[in-house]
Parts: C-alpha cells; structure tokens; sequence
C-alpha cells in the first residue's frame, strides 16, 4: 500500500480515507488496468487483417503492454486474484474484455479456415493468454537475459519474434 501511495504522491492513510480496504484499491487498480489492456489491444482486434496477422498483433501488443507497464502488469496478473462475486455483471464483462476479444479473434480464423480444423477456439484463445503471460512475467521479472545460464538471449525482440511465430504456428493448417 505504501508503494501504491507512493505513486499516487499521498499517505498510506490517504488511501484508506477514499476506499474500505487493500482489496478494494487493488480492485480499482485492477480494473483500471484492464481497461488499458483493452484499448493496447483494440487496434489489433479490429483492424480488417487476416487472422494470422490479427494473432500476431494482439500477441505483440500484449507483450509490449506488459513490458511497458512492468508494475501494472504485475498486479494485473500475479497478484490476488479479482473478488469476482463482489464485481457487477457489467464490471465482469469489461473485466474479460481482452480475453474476449482474442477468443473472437480465433473463432475468426476457424470459420475463415486458416486455422487447423480441430483446434478448439476456447482452448486456443486460453493457450495464447498462458503462453503470452508466461513470456510476459519471465521477462518482467529478469528470468531471461544474455548471461543466463539456461536462456541466454541476445535480443529481446528476436525472442519475441521467434515466440510469437511459434503461437501462430500452432493453430494453422
């Protein structure tokens, strides 16, 4: 909480004069945050692109979105989790909104027959946001640079690059 206040340029104390308790801070800043990753990736969802490169897109704006906001991303996704039964319907449906937004994307490229006829769109859509979010906290917590032992890497774009083709390679025909 110190860290949030920090932040914000007031007092521990301050915060708790404008919410009830810790999680309802985390729940404002969650929500906040979610509707920033929304709008990193609307552009990629809704431009008229064929599916593999929409996936590449989001894919690519999901990472550059956790790599620019390393402490955001981190309470986004490895921190407590949302208290979905104290969140409205309408706060449920903006929360899942990225989420959403890739699984339309996929179901896009089944129907369009770019994609292998047996993938399943759900389980893709959840393969592409693990896959992502593990590259997106290794990164943002240090596990991958040029001197480590198991992953060294020279470049931070090339992995990603290489990453983001192996998604795509998964799902095509």
């Amino acid at each position: 909480m110190r860290g949030i206040a920090s932040r914000l340029g007031v007092s521990a104390t301050a915060l708790y004069q404008h919410f009830e308790s810790k999680a309802s801070i985390l729940r404002e800043i969650r929500l906040y945050g979610i509707e920033l990753l929304h709008d990193t990736l609307s552009p990629a969802v809704s431009e008229p692109a064929e599916p593999v490169e929409k996936i590449r897109s989001i894919i690519h704006r999901y990472i550059e979105f956790a790599r620019d906001n390393k402490w955001l991303y981190s309470v986004l996704m490895e921190h407590d989790l949302l208290e979905w039964d104290k969140l409205s319907q309408d706060e449920i449906a903006k929360t899942l909104r990225p989420l959403t937004a890739v699984r339309h994307a996929v179901a896009q490229g089944k129907e369009a027959g770019v994609w292998r006829e047996d993938l399943n769109v759900e389980l893709a859509a959840f393969q592409l946001w693990a896959s992502a979010h593990g590259l997106c906290s290794l990164l943002n917590n240090g596990r991958f640079d040029e001197k480590h032992p198991a992953f060294p890497i020279s470049d931070e774009k090339s992995l990603i690059d290489v990453f983001i083709e192996g998604c795509v390679r998964s799902f095509v025909k």
